[in-house]
């Protein structure tokens, strides 16, 4: 037999670097997936806290509305006018708006007449 021409010996590519590299990763992706879950769970807390102050917020919103409403109540009108010293009108006038014409004739409100107090 004859010489024959042989091809290049093929290095064996070493182990170590590529099980280096893989490790790296997959360390690398473990710190990520504790990092991510850590700060998602910080997230739910303070959605949990937002919510509560919401929950709270909301009645002192309503309890509020409640107040609001009873302030304006007409007795409850009536009763700071009389503490301010306003005096009921007994002689109403009204203004037609159609033609302006003033209906009724208007005399000034006196204090003490027809003052009554609702309680």
């Amino acid at each position: 037999m004859g010489l024959r021409l042989v091809g290049p010996v093929r290095q064996r590519a070493r182990k170590a670097p590529f099980v280096v590299v893989l490790i790296g990763l997959v360390g690398s992706g473990l710190v990520g997936l504790i990092f991510l879950s850590t700060l998602l769970q910080g997230q739910a807390f303070a959605i949990s806290d937002l919510k509560r102050e919401a929950a709270l917020l909301e009645a002192q919103s309503a309890e509020l509305a409640v107040t609001v409403n009873d302030l304006q109540s007409p007795a409850a009108i009536a009763e700071r006018a009389l503490d301010e010293g306003m005096v009921p009108n007994t002689n109403p006038v009204f203004l037609r708006l159609a033609d302006g014409k003033v209906i009724g004739k208007p005399v000034p409100a006196e204090a003490g007449t027809n003052v009554r107090r609702v309680d």
